[in-house]
């Protein structure tokens, strides 16, 4: 005979809303030896049998030990038990191992590790299927109450705040906005950390006492009270201060002295992103399509990935925003969207399968029953995958992995939101759209191009619209429920590599480079671009450990720079050439593009001559 157990631990914070997975914890499955016990504690409210398990009693009990295993990060478990665990399919304790590094990023330098007793389980067993006679399964789910998971924070120093942030008019949880936490204090207010809230606007920040119980003034003597006085501040996704909390909130009776697992509800005045029940389309990657972006499509503002006003986009950029699951016109009805684009904002092309990122787009998320628990499965859109039966749940395939939920886009380019996520529909990334296709480019140099020389046809970008659409009928143009999003998006593309040349005469002109060269060293380069963020020119050696510096050898202009220098004229290089050492060298040329796909920037790239003195 064959078990298979399956579980999943969680731990309740405040409510059934702020829970947390058991992640990376012990799972330790014991034979029982009290029979006479056994039925009363198989069937007792597990409420009533969670406790601590001292170190003796962890030793005196570990002969009987049955099986062990790890909690993966969603808190789950298996255990396959069988003929060599000597297990028949009797009841058995299940305890779980953890320290004082759970859930920190950086553990402790010493560990202090706890056993606790979750119950008495006499699992029932069911037969997985008639093809595999003898093969049985269980499923098993278990929530710590917040009681006690909360006093087993704080023996292990885990503070939590689990929150929630909403718009205030209409409710709405609100997906991707950052919230800081902070602790008022005397001399200076602590940061306690931040992140970002999720689909269904729920973030949770952990810190240790640590972090609120600094003092700058060693000589000091406070006594810290217990726990720290909260205060919060929620930004965008794009750094705007939506609620700014004031430091006097963290002296109010609901903030002061926060317990080790505080919950917290945030209202926002004007959620910036969803404030209505309507689809919306808010931006490409990070950037928000109105106020981050300029009328010439390049981004207007800095951002920490980004760092840096006027750059374009390159690559597969991300269009994100809202699709509601029914038209906001009949609330019977699933919604369909699509994008549209357009080079000059009068003649409109719809974003087919054509002009896509052709790879796996997670779009939302659904809860599904998988190997008798529940779980999560991705809602997708990915053209090398089946499409999925619209609105279908998979069978119980256990124990193999949960497949994907997959749309497609119809040959017009509209996909039809599913009716089963867990939020009204789609929030974030809607398409990713490959700007290669509708803006091609890349290697920017033509016949004749030489180092030292302008580009002979140097290579531009061009001006992108995308407008949203909505529907219910995409085969209907004339449905009443067709919406087209008055607010379009702009963005500048340009694909095109840099023109990035290099030469060195004494090189060309038949020597090789381990002759040495002496006398003069002429360098000719060009670095070009309709949207250079930076060029620079270098040379390095290791008879050299201070460095060479080369007269005027960066930039930031656009277009960047093509031009001819000799090393051994007076002032071009410090040192100056003469006194180089006889050693080998290398001379670089590298250029960065001022791009972005909305969430990262282009990458620095360089070419390089090795050459002997």
């Amino acid at each position: 005979m064959n078990y298979v157990f399956k579980g999943k631990l969680c731990g309740i914070l405040c409510n059934d809303d702020c829970r947390e997975p058991l992640a990376g914890v012990k799972v330790r499955l014991y034979r029982t030896d009290n029979r006479e016990a056994l039925a009363v504690m198989a069937v007792a409210d597990t409420s009533q049998t969670f406790h601590q398990v001292s170190e003796e009693a962890v030793n005196a009990k570990s002969k009987l030990l049955l099986a062990e295993t790890t909690a993966d990060e969603n808190g789950e478990f298996v255990f396959n038990l069988g003929e060599k665990e000597n297990y028949k399919g009797e009841a058995f304790d299940i305890d779980f191992y953890c320290g004082t590094g759970f859930g920190k990023p950086v553990p402790p330098k010493k560990m202090t590790n706890f056993q606790f007793h979750l119950t008495t389980l006499q699992p029932q067993w069911r037969e997985r299927n008639a093809a595999n006679q003898g093969d049985y399964f269980f499923g098993w789910e278990y929530c710590i109450a917040s009681k006690w998971w909360c006093q087993i924070l704080k023996m292990l120093d885990r503070w939590v705040i689990c929150g929630k942030v909403v718009d205030c008019q209409t409710g709405k949880p609100l997906n991707g906005l950052r919230v800081f936490a902070y602790d008022v204090d005397l001399i200076q207010d602590d940061p306690l950390g931040s992140d970002f809230t999720d689909a269904s606007g729920h973030f949770r920040i952990v810190y240790s006492s640590a972090d609120f119980s600094k003092t700058l003034l060693s000589w000091l003597n406070v006594e810290w009270p217990a726990g720290p006085d909260l205060y919060f501040r929620v930004e965008s996704g794009s750094g705007s201060v939506l609620l700014a909390e004031p430091r006097s909130m963290g002296h109010t009776s609901a903030r002061t002295n926060a317990h080790n697992c505080f919950c917290v509800k945030l209202c926002v005045p004007d959620g910036e992103i969803y404030t209505a029940d309507d689809p919306l389309f808010t931006r490409f990657g990070a950037y928000k399509i109105s106020g981050d972006i300029n009328a010439g499509g390049l981004t207007a503002i800095n951002r920490s990935f980004a760092s840096g006003i006027g750059f374009g986009f390159y690559g597969s950029v991300k269009l994100v925003g809202y699709a509601t699951k029914k038209v906001p016109t009949d609330t019977t009805r699933p919604l369909f969207y699509r994008f549209t684009y357009s080079y000059d904002g009068a003649t409109w092309n719809p974003v087919t399968l054509a002009q896509t990122d052709q790879r796996r787009l997670v779009v939302g998320l659904r809860r599904i029953i998988w190997n008798g628990v529940l779980a999560d499965q991705d809602v997708v859109i990915d053209p090398n995958q089946p499409a999925s039966v619209p609105d279908s749940i998979p069978p119980d395939g256990a124990p193999g992995d949960i497949p994907d939920h997959v749309l497609h886009q119809d040959a017009n380019g509209w996909v039809r939101v599913d009716q089963r996520g867990i939020d009204n529909g789609f929030i974030g990334p809607l398409l990713w759209v490959n700007t290669n296709v509708l803006v091609p480019g890349g290697n920017a140099e033509t016949p004749g191009d030489a180092p030292g020389n302008a580009p002979a046809s140097p290579k531009n970008g061009r001006r992108v619209f995308f407008a949203y659409q909505t529907t219910d009928d995409p085969a209907n143009p004339a449905s009443p429920h067709f919406r087209e999003q008055a607010t379009k998006g702009v963005i500048y593309i340009n694909n095109w590599e840099e023109v990035r040349l290099l030469q060195l005469d004494e090189l060309s002109t038949g020597l090789s480079g381990c002759t040495p060269i002496t006398t003069h060293a002429h360098v000719r380069y060009t670095a070009d671009h309709e949207l250079i963020a930076e060029w620079a020119l270098g040379i390095a050696s290791a008879a050299i450990p201070g460095g060479i510096t080369i007269t005027g050898a960066s930039g930031t202009v656009p277009r960047g720079v093509n031009n001819v220098i000799d090393f051994a004229t007076p002032g071009t290089v410090t040192p100056a050439f003469s006194t180089w050492p006889s050693c080998a060298y290398k001379l670089t040329l590298v250029s960065r593009r001022k791009l972005t796909n909305g969430e990262l920037n282009d990458d620095t790239n360089g070419r390089e001559i090795i050459f002997c003195k």
